[in-house]
């Protein structure tokens, strides 16, 4: 083979060979060969040259290629054609239809006109000219072209019932005449697709039918939606979906029923109208007065699905004439689901208000009506839920509606204990299996004024009496700088409170989604810090009830500030 030949078959394997320069030479190779259900495979072989003195050595070597994968190619072209003929003679017979996925089955009624699509055949060869501009580097873009410009075609091969089909350039199959001569006809076609690289052949088995012989639904049946109580019992017939039963102008027994389609986890079944059988394919012989019914196989969740779309097909005995009904089945909600609190404790403080009169005392009121908090109950029905008190008492109510607790009058204790319950508004009704537990706390407002130390001292009596008769005092707040990658771990310590005595206990105030605070003043990390997820002010803002186990003191209130900075500054 001398440089000519390389080149001319170069060409006309779709493969591009250009020199670049005067001391260099690219040779690339690009051949693809698919066979049936295998994968496209690409094959690249490039060589550089920079030095004038291997030019002659890597000539050859170019040659070599391209005459190992001309051989290849014809090989492996030689073993597909093979393939492809042993096929044939396996799969197609001309007294039979292939119903199964060997090759593409499709039934046509006599009248179909011409020029209607049947099928519409796609070339892997497209997956090569897609790849090809990325692996022809260093080429000329017009190079490239050549490479991703062949498309690949396709033609029907001739046999006795070509002259009824075409097939456009596309590969699309089309009809071309009336299809009348071929009725109860199997048909054989074989589509040849070409590329430059590789051909193929595509089989396609026609079956024509009398339009009076095909299987069908009545109008109704096609599309209908029905409906079934949630949890109804095995068997149950679907209400409102019709009674499903196929038929033909000429008769066609006996026919068999299948779900193929929305039964992938044995919800339904088909019940014969005659006999009750019940099966998921049901074969009726006295096609006239039986039909079947779509029922339940088991109970339904409508939590889990509240809808299904389940397809059945009606068939002949050979599997070739079929029908097909379509059924949408609502699920109807039965009330099944109780009332869920969100949590099992809710916790509380309510600050009061501090008034001082003219002689210096100071005493804590709490306004009627003030906002306690908010319980919360969910349905998984989605049910409206309402919520009751069941601890009598004269100081918190609560609103039905919403769960929010609301002050009805001035405590006398500064701890209060209540539980409520929650119930769907649906009848009948289901009350949550467990009553919520509530726990309220009065405390002194937080102060707002630091007084000098000559008023202190000039006030010293009437600081006395307060600390008598406020049991509730605030601590300074404190604010502490932290970086995101602190709170990196869960779990992890990240600050100590101070105890002023050894008996002192401490517990956050309201649920915080950064952190905890164990009873020994540990504040530890409850969630992974995230400096995007943070608010405006990059800040983790707490209370924290301290407590005084020794007696004799109330309780404190502190707050605390954790700054986040950002580990990009």
């Amino acid at each position: 083979m001398n440089k000519h030949d390389a080149a001319f078959v170069m060409r006309q394997s779709g493969v591009i060979s250009r020199f670049k320069h005067k001391y260099s030479i690219i040779a690339i190779s690009l051949f693809v060969v698919i066979f049936s259900q295998s994968p496209l495979v690409v094959a690249l072989h490039s060589n550089n040259i920079h030095n004038h003195h291997h030019r002659e050595h890597n000539i050859h070597l170019a040659e070599d290629i391209l005459s190992s994968a001309t051989q290849q190619q014809r090989h492996l072209t030689t073993r597909l054609n093979n393939h492809n003929i042993n096929n044939n003679h396996k799969n197609i017979n001309e007294n039979s239809f292939d119903s199964t996925n060997s090759v593409l089955s499709l039934v046509l009624p006599h009248d179909t006109y011409p020029g209607y699509s049947i099928k519409k055949f796609s070339s892997n060869y497209t997956l090569a000219a897609a790849i090809a501009p990325a692996i022809l580097d260093g080429i000329t873009s017009s190079d490239a072209n050549i490479a991703v410009t062949h498309a690949a075609t396709f033609r029907l091969m001739e046999n006795e019932f070509s002259k009824y089909f075409t097939v456009l350039e596309d590969g699309t199959v089309m009809t071309t005449s009336d299809l009348s001569p071929l009725v109860n006809r199997p048909v054989h076609l074989t589509v040849l697709e070409e590329t430059p690289l590789y051909s193929q052949k595509h089989q396609l088995e026609l079956f024509v039918m009398d339009k009076k012989d095909m299987l069908r639904f009545p109008g109704a049946t096609l599309e209908s939606v029905g409906e079934v109580q949630e949890n109804a019992k095995p068997g149950t017939k679907i209400h409102g979906a019709p009674l499903l039963q196929a038929n033909s102008v000429s008769g066609v027994k006996p026919i068999d029923y299948t779900i193929t389609s929305g039964n992938e986890n044995g919800d339904f079944a088909l019940e014969n109208s005659k006999t009750g059988e019940i099966k998921t394919n049901i074969t009726v012989y006295d096609v006239k007065k039986t039909g079947v019914w779509l029922v339940t196989n088991r109970p339904l969740d409508r939590e889990l699905k509240k809808e299904h779309l389940v397809v059945i097909h009606a068939t002949d005995e050979e599997g070739i004439n079929i029908a097909e009904a379509r059924i949408t089945v609502k699920v109807i909600d039965e009330n099944d689901n109780r009332p869920l609190f969100s949590h099992a404790e809710y916790r509380f403080i309510v600050p009061g208000v501090q008034t001082i009169d003219s002689n210096g005392n100071t005493t804590i009121t709490w306004e009627r009506f003030t906002k306690i908090g908010k319980v919360e109950a969910k349905d998984a029905d989605g049910d409206k839920i309402a919520y009751k008190l069941t601890t009598p008492n004269n100081y918190v109510v609560i609103v039905p509606q919403t769960g929010e607790l609301l002050l009805a009058s001035e405590p006398e204790k500064q701890e209060l204990t209540l539980e409520v319950e929650a119930h769907d508004i649906r009848s009948p009704s289901l009350t949550s299996p467990k009553p919520a537990v509530i726990f309220i706390e009065f405390v002194a407002p937080t102060p707002v004024i630091v007084q000098h130390m000559s008023h202190e001292m000039s006030h010293q009596h009437s600081h006395r009496r307060d600390k008598r008769r406020v049991t509730r005092a605030v601590r300074p707040t404190k604010r502490v700088d932290f970086t995101e990658a602190d709170g990196d771990a869960e779990g992890r310590v990240v600050f100590n409170l101070e105890k002023e005595t050894e008996r002192e206990t401490f517990k956050i105030r309201d649920e915080n989604p950064w952190v905890t605070v164990e009873t020994n003043g540990a504040v530890r990390v409850k969630k992974k810090w995230d400096f995007e997820e943070l608010g405006p002010e990059k800040t983790i803002d707490f209370w924290v009830i301290i407590t005084n186990q020794g007696g004799g003191h109330g309780g404190k209130l502190s707050f605390l500030i954790f700054h986040i900075n950002s580990v990009y500054g």
